[in-house]
């Protein structure tokens, strides 16, 4: 059995030593492409939400070639990935979400319940950003999409033959399926709800979405697969 994830595999890979050991090819390979937007300023803000661990590379590698300091501030992340990428850089996480949009707004609201006030909440991230928890999060706080990176699907990505094709966001799948179809008896696994939404747009109408959005979760919704 072979599985296919649409990210580059870093040495460490969860997804590819969480296969591996059960016998899987495993192979890996963004469909979009990245790069930096230079800021010289930060807006005014009580905390800096981050949604992925690119956003938070970008962030802290802007903020080193441009020397640039912040002040105290609050430090929020999606879900544990992020932030454990954030960490490294913050030496600590005020806030970690659910993973997913929805129940990280709601955790979020509980855990400022207990601040008598909270200020501006800037969200750096991709140019292209869905703004899924700022948009949810706008009613009741101040909220700012601050762009530090671009994001641009690949215009022609090759196709994959693996048994299974795993997907990490929504921009990898509508990257690929604008291009490809499924090919028979190819499984599509999706890393939370927001990317399922996109490949059923897209005609895929058997999705598996991991149990947590991290590369293990994918691994082990793959695994599942090949029982």
């Amino acid at each position: 059995m072979t599985a296919f994830l649409s990210r580059a595999l870093l040495p460490d890979s969860a997804f590819r030593s969480v296969l591996r050991a059960n016998g899987w090819g495993v192979f890996g390979q963004s469909f979009v492409m990245l790069s930096a937007i230079p800021f010289s300023t930060i807006p005014k803000h009580d905390w800096l939400f981050f949604s992925s661990q690119n956003a938070v590379r970008f962030f802290f590698q802007n903020l080193e070639q441009q020397k640039l300091e912040i002040p105290e501030t609050h430090w929020a992340a999606l879900g544990v990935s992020t932030a454990r990428v954030l960490e490294d850089f913050t030496g600590r996480v005020d806030f970690i979400g659910t993973g997913e949009p929805k129940g990280t707004s709601q955790l979020f609201r509980r855990h400022c319940a207990r601040s008598k006030e909270v200020g501006p909440i800037i969200f750096p991230a991709a140019r292209r950003s869905r703004q899924s928890v700022m948009t949810l999060l706008n009613l009741d706080f101040h909220c700012t999409h601050f762009e530090i990176y671009d994001n641009q699907p690949v215009p022609n990505p090759p196709q994959r033959t693996e048994s299974v094709l795993a997907f990490t966001s929504p921009m990898n799948a509508d990257a690929y399926f604008s291009r490809h179809q499924l090919l028979p008896q190819q499984r599509v696994v999706a890393i939370g709800g927001t990317t399922d939404r996109t490949l059923q747009h897209l005609g895929i109408a058997e999705v598996t979405i991991a149990a947590e959005p991290t590369e293990r979760g994918l691994a082990e919704a793959v695994l599942t697969l090949g029982q």
